[in-house]
This record gives structure tokens, C-alpha cells and sequence, in this order.
């Protein structure tokens, strides 16, 4: 090989670095409300949307559970969502947290994600995500393979305006059409996953007890992690939440009142029940 077509092949592997590397998926942790029956849902959304694309760590009002914000160390029974109201591992959320909270169905941990692409287009359709946690049987553990995302309002993609700048007001935002459209960024509210606490007609230190005993499967490993990967172009991204196996204060109470919540962990060890959202 002559020394010009040494520098070409050199040249020409600068440049495929660089351009992989023009890619950057930013993640965020963070506990969304339940999609399945949450009424402060859509506002969530919204929220973290808006963050995303702003590259904020929160996003909204605090007093609200429409609030966004970046949340990556857990308590087990936080990220929990329900067949009853709850928030963030308590039934009955609206005397503890006030009426805004009252019929909220419990989080979900969710990945919230930018992706930009500098001088390198991307498209949706290329986006994937791998979810896994730590625990032996990686209970959390699920795969959205490169096809599935849209664009959406909640997965909005990203063009530069005649200012050739992300983040201005002559931005286009795409959230609708063939998945298989270039764009400049894409920013989403993400994907997650929780084990899910169901307790028909139950009363309330039952709803409460059936919190408990879910996120004491975190017990016997003294706690986890849950990570989400996402990849588009050959670039990876992740977010990881450290779930704490410490209960909250004020279910100890009903942990110790002679619920046998920790005795039940190995028999819901293999049927705990989990609810992914895309």
C-alpha cells in the first residue's frame, strides 16, 4: 500500500469515528406516573418532553404530580404501579401528598431521552432499547427492538430551522409520519418498566400491605439496579436507577403489625408482575 492510500484509509477512519461519534443519547431516570389510568399522565408528557428538548433536569410544577424530574435512586416501593391509588409507595396518596394525588395509580421507572445528531441525521425507526436489572432473574429485563418507536408527541423528532441551530425558535418538530424520516434530534418522554401491585376490593392496609410485599423481592438482594440502553447508529446510551431495598417509614408499621410481607418474597419471586410501557 502506497503512503497517499495509507493517509486516504487513515482519513477515511477519522471520519467514520467522528461521525459516529456526531451522535449523543443523553438519559434520564426518572418515575413517570402510571400510563394506564394516571390522570396527571398526559401533563407528565408534556413536561418531560419539554425537558428533554431543553435539556433540563426538571420540568413543571413541584407541588404536581404532572411535575418532571430526574430521579435515579429509588426506594423498592416507589417504583411501583397499581390497580388502586398510590404514589410513589403509599395508598391513598391524596392524604399524604394532597388532592392533586388523590387518584393517581403509582410510577413506573421510565428512561426519558435526548438523542442529537449533530451534523448526522437520524431517524426513529433506527432507535432501539434494552432494559435490565440486576436481580438473578432479571425480572425487569425487556428489549424494544429498532422498528418500533414513532414519532409521536411523545417522541417528537427535531429540525434545525434556517438558523441551522437546535434549541431555537425556527426548530420543526416532526410527530407524525413514516418512522423512516431524517431529523436533527428526537426527544421522549422514553420507555420503562415496574412490578405491579393489583388488590381488588381491598381495604386500605390491604392496598398498602400489597405495596410492601412487591417491593420486598428487593430485600433479598439488598436492593438493584434497573438500566435502560438505548442505541441508534451504531451509539449507545444508558440510564441506570439504584433501587433501595429499605422500606419506607411508614410501611414499617405494617411490616412488623404481622403482614409476613418478607416471608412472601420467594413465593412471588417468579409471578411478579411487571408492566412495560413503550
Amino acid at each position: 500500500m502506497t503512503k497517499s492510500m495509507l493517509l486516504a484509509a487513515a482519513s477515511a477512519a477519522l471520519f467514520g469515528a467522528s461521525a459516529a461519534q456526531a451522535i449523543t443519547i443523553t438519559v434520564t431516570p426518572t418515575l413517570a406516573p402510571n400510563a394506564f389510568g394516571s390522570p396527571s399522565y398526559s401533563g407528565w408528557v408534556a413536561n418531560a418532553v419539554q425537558a428533554m428538548y431543553h435539556g433540563y433536569s426538571s420540568y413543571g410544577d413541584p407541588t404536581s404530580p404532572t411535575w418532571f424530574h430526574a430521579q435515579s435512586t429509588v426506594g423498592a416501593s416507589q417504583g411501583i404501579v397499581t390497580g388502586f391509588p398510590s404514589w410513589k409507595g403509599f395508598a391513598d396518596p391524596g392524604t399524604k401528598f394532597g388532592a392533586a394525588y388523590a387518584n393517581e395509580l403509582g410510577n413506573r421507572m421510565s428512561f426519558s431521552l435526548r438523542i442529537t445528531g449533530d451534523d448526522q441525521q437520524i431517524a426513529i425507526g433506527d432507535l432501539s432499547l434494552v432494559m435490565a436489572s440486576s436481580d438473578p432473574d432479571n425480572a425487569l429485563g425487556y428489549t424494544f427492538a429498532a422498528g418500533g418507536y414513532n414519532y409521536s408527541t411523545e417522541y417528537q423528532g427535531v429540525l434545525k430551522g434556517a438558523d441551522g441551530m437546535l434549541g431555537t425558535g425556527d426548530d420543526v418538530f416532526v410527530t407524525t409520519g413514516p418512522n423512516t424520516q431524517l431529523v436533527d434530534a428526537i426527544v421522549g418522554r422514553g420507555s420503562g418498566n415496574s412490578f405491579a401491585a393489583y388488590c381488588t376490593g381491598c381495604t386500605l392496609a390491604e392496598q398498602q400491605a400489597e405495596i410492601n410485599s412487591t417491593a420486598s423481592y428487593w430485600t433479598q438482594f439488598g436492593g438493584g439496579t434497573f438500566t435502560g440502553t438505548y442505541s441508534i447508529g451504531g451509539v449507545t446510551g444508558s440510564g441506570t436507577f439504584n433501587i433501595t431495598a429499605v422500606p419506607e417509614p411508614a410501611t414499617w408499621a405494617l411490616m412488623i403489625g404481622g403482614f409476613g410481607l418478607i416471608g412472601a418474597t420467594a413465593r412471588r419471586r417468579r409471578t411478579m408482575a411487571t408492566v412495560t410501557y413503550a
